[in-house]
């Protein structure tokens, strides 16, 4: 019996899909390819890594503070010939537009191959900002493309994953319950 009630567990965590391999880390880990950040009409993409922790790619939401790897990738041939200025912010502290304060930044140039990787060792959980600006030789055209994503923390779609994980566990485990009391009680009789 209590195989059935395993068995039938699994089947309902696999039907919703719950990967259970990373239930435990602070964050389901999500990756889409494509992470887009908005640069306007511009798009480039956007994932970052924390590979002396684990392989997972992610998107907006990191599971863990400490040495992270970020990569961005621009494919449109203009973003590839203007300045990048990319800096990373704390995403609760206030934005001044024209020269925002990093946490963690790159010098500005060009990257003609479209894609930059860098380093950061995130000391803090938190919520932080990707800010992107890419500018033209002459200033004319200027992009600017905002990420956010968070370190270290249990974004509230993910309280909810645990929560319904939480009540499935416990009815599984009353309904256990209740069917142990009803065998006992007939054995009795």
């Amino acid at each position: 019996m209590r195989y059935k009630i395993f068995f039938l567990l699994a089947l309902i965590f696999a039907a919703l899909g719950f990967d259970l391999t990373h239930a435990w880390a602070a964050g389901w880990h999500y990756y889409d390819p494509e992470c887009p950040v908005s640069l306007g009409d511009k798009t480039m993409k956007f994932v970052a890594m924390q590979p002396k922790k684990n392989i997972d790619r992610v998107c907006d939401a990191l599971p863990d503070t400490g040495p992270t790897v970020i990569v961005l990738d621009a494919g449109d041939r203009e973003l590839r010939d203007m300045t990048w200025d990319i800096r990373i912010l704390d995403a609760n502290a206030p934005i001044a537009e024209d020269n925002p304060v990093a946490i963690g930044s790159l010098p500005a140039q060009k990257y003609r191959n479209g894609m930059v990787n860098f380093d950061h060792n995130f000391t803090h959980a938190g919520s932080y900002m990707l800010y992107a600006k890419l500018s033209s030789d002459d200033g004319k055209k200027i992009y600017i493309g905002k990420h956010l994503f968070t370190v270290g923390l249990v974004t509230e779609s993910e309280f909810y994953i645990y929560l319904a994980f939480s009540i499935c566990v416990l009815a599984a485990s009353s309904f256990g319950f209740m069917k142990w009391r009803q065998k006992r009680a007939f054995s009795k009789i």
